[in-house]
């Protein structure tokens, strides 16, 4: 039977929001659709069908932001999208350099694998992960490769196993020139171009059509396009011939977005903005949009910081011990948390953090010696974890790592601890609504990863009991934090304590809503509950039965009326449903009729079949 407790000023009024991870799931599926569409029917084997040959000519456009060239005059590539699957909003790796962009183009494999991380390809394993052109040789030798490189770097290290390979001193006309003399009468099957201009006028200017240099090079670009189209549709074998002709930039570059059009995830990093083309005469016209980015919330809102500021809220003592559970009870917490850049962190991303806790009941951060009962929740690189210790036969310490989220957007985290028949506790955490652990060693059998999160709830070992006299804290505090990885810069709103255990289809339902009123079916098991939109002030009132309010103390700002989105997929999820360079290689695999071997370990996928 649910306990019931009077709760003080709930709303009452409801919006509600399916979750995120039930959007993305469906968008997944309607994007399966779409692309079941465009990939051609399968010939009748029965028939005296003459198969064409296929062919591919890969076009590289460096710098060439997505947006930029959409809006740019660009006639030459506008008139193949009848033909092709295409996207404005496609992506390039987040760190920004060409070398990484490229090698993830030219191997199928992103920088975690082939470790081109710098323009010099220091530390590369690109004898682990080699380009797609030796991978095409390993199979089937006797198809023809040429590369026409603008840059010497990209022909000496990324088309290796070419049987032509050339550049020209950043030079695109004499890139054009050659390509086309070439594509008059070779029988070369795969041919690549790679251009510079455009990323060459960004660098002088700035990567948007504003400038007129800029504008300029994507118009050049598009002319350049179209003299090479023109002369492969032009080959006497052409007829005989099945092309796919991708067009593609590595990379966008550096512009400010009005803040208006700033949503804050991914698709606002200009760097990462690039243009995607995939055409056949075979295929049917698909287009990509940007996806599903979160439910609308505005929050006002106090920023969290890390040592010197030590920004910390704390409900009096007296007031923190009804929110002990001893080793019987089972209880949900649940947080709305948004993380900000760490201006002290630039070599691991602006979002990594390394262990500090955000809020708690625990006297000190994460591991120690001499640590004390307790729960907290803690930033892990761009994680989370859920850290609780104490109680007979549970050892000083047990972490369960949550999933991947974003930062400068808002994010749900919660924790479910069930105590059940068998007399055992178990814990299932949720980010975004989604259930997932991320241990990359196996917690009670569970295990999990950050790419395959396990679904999965975890049996705690002995009997635990995080009861203890220490004050309920959300913000800083002190103990395990890894020097500037640590230093906290996060924003939290909508923090609940239930003493229930949230079945796992309430969970999911309720965790992307931007608010909390008396139609929730757990309204009334609610031991706090807390708004922390106040917008001034140093209390954060408390709603629950107990009003255990916080008052802040420490360095701290308040952000009044600030619109964001909520529940936004995480970057990893977002690169899944749009085209991102490491997918070029295995379209192109694809399209030459050659599997993709487990061992090559590609991260990429395949957008249409031949």
């Amino acid at each position: 039977m649910k306990t019931k407790y009077k709760l003080k000023s709930m709303k009452t009024f409801k919006t509600r929001f399916m979750g995120a991870s039930l959007f993305v799931l469906a968008l997944l599926s309607a994007c399966d659709s779409d692309f079941n569409k465009v990939i051609p029917e399968s010939p009748d084997l029965n028939s005296d069908i003459k198969y064409k040959k296929p062919k591919v000519l890969y076009i590289i456009a460096d710098g060439a932001r997505g947006t930029s060239v959409r809006d740019a005059d660009i006639p030459v590539l506008k008139s193949l999208i009848a033909k092709s699957v295409y996207s404005w909003n496609s992506l390039a790796d987040l760190n920004g350099t060409d070398a990484t962009n490229w090698t993830d183009m030219m191997t199928g494999v992103k920088k975690e694998k082939h470790q081109v991380l710098t323009e010099d390809f220091a530390g590369n394993k690109l004898a682990d992960y080699p380009v797609v052109l030796q991978r095409i040789k390993s199979i089937n030798p006797n198809i023809r490769i040429a590369s026409f490189a603008s840059s010497s770097v990209f022909k000496d290290k990324l088309t290796t196993g070419a049987d032509v390979s050339e550049s020209f001193n950043n030079n695109d006309e004499a890139v054009k020139v050659r390509m086309v003399d070439f594509l008059k009468s070779d029988t070369a099957s795969f041919v690549i171009g790679q251009f510079s201009g455009i990323n060459l006028a960004g660098r002088a200017s700035d990567y948007d059509n504003s400038f007129a240099a800029y504008k300029t090079a994507i118009k050049d670009f598009d002319t350049r396009v179209g003299e090479i189209i023109n002369t492969v549709k032009a080959r006497p074998t052409y007829k005989e011939e099945n092309w796919l002709i991708i067009i593609t930039s590595n990379k966008g570059g550096q512009f400010a977005l009005p803040p208006a059009q700033d949503d804050k995830t991914i698709f606002s990093n200009m760097n990462v903005n690039t243009f995607t083309m995939i055409y056949s005469e075979s295929i049917k016209q698909t287009f990509i949009a940007k996806p599903f980015l979160g439910n609308s919330f505005l929050a006002s809102s106090v920023t969290f910081l890390g040592d010197p500021e030590k920004t910390v809220g704390l409900v009096s003592p007296a007031l923190s011990s009804n929110f002990n559970f001893g080793d019987t009870t089972s209880f949900t917490i649940s947080v709305k948390i948004k993380k900000g850049k760490n201006p002290t962190n630039v070599s691991r991303g602006d979002y990594y953090y390394e262990w500090p806790s955000v809020l708690g009941k625990k006297a000190t951060s994460g591991w120690g010696d001499g640590q004390g009962p307790g729960w907290e929740f803690s930033l892990l690189q761009n994680r989370w974890r859920f850290f609780i210790s104490g109680g007979t036969d549970f050892r000083n310490g047990y972490e369960i790592n949550g999933m991947e989220f974003s930062g400068d957007t808002w994010h749900d985290l919660t924790a479910v601890v069930e105590r059940k028949p068998d007399g055992k506790k178990y814990v299932r955490i949720y980010t975004d609504g989604v259930l997932g652990v991320t241990n990359n060693v196996g917690v009670t059998g569970v295990g999990g990863s950050v790419a395959t999160p396990a679904a999965k709830e975890v049996e705690l070992p002995g009997k635990p009991n995080f009861d203890n006299n220490t004050q309920l804290r959300v913000g800083y505090t002190g103990g395990e934090i890894n020097g500037s990885f640590g230093k906290i810069n996060v924003e939290l709103a909508e923090f609940k304590i239930w003493k229930a255990a949230l079945p796992d289809a309430v969970v999911k339902q309720y965790a992307c809503d931007p608010s909390m009123d008396v139609s929730h079916p757990y309204y009334a098991n609610l031991l706090g509950y807390w708004p922390m939109n106040e917008g001034a002030g140093t209390k954060l009132a408390d709603k629950g039965p107990f009003v255990a309010d916080f008052t802040i103390q420490g360095t701290y700002k308040w952000n009044v009326n600030t619109p964001s989105l909520l529940c936004s997929p995480n970057n990893t999820n977002l690169s899944n449903l749009v085209p991102k360079n490491a997918d070029l290689p295995a379209q192109i695999l694809s399209w030459f009729n050659i599997a993709r071997q487990d061992k090559w370990a590609l991260d990429g996928k395949v957008w249409i079949t031949n």
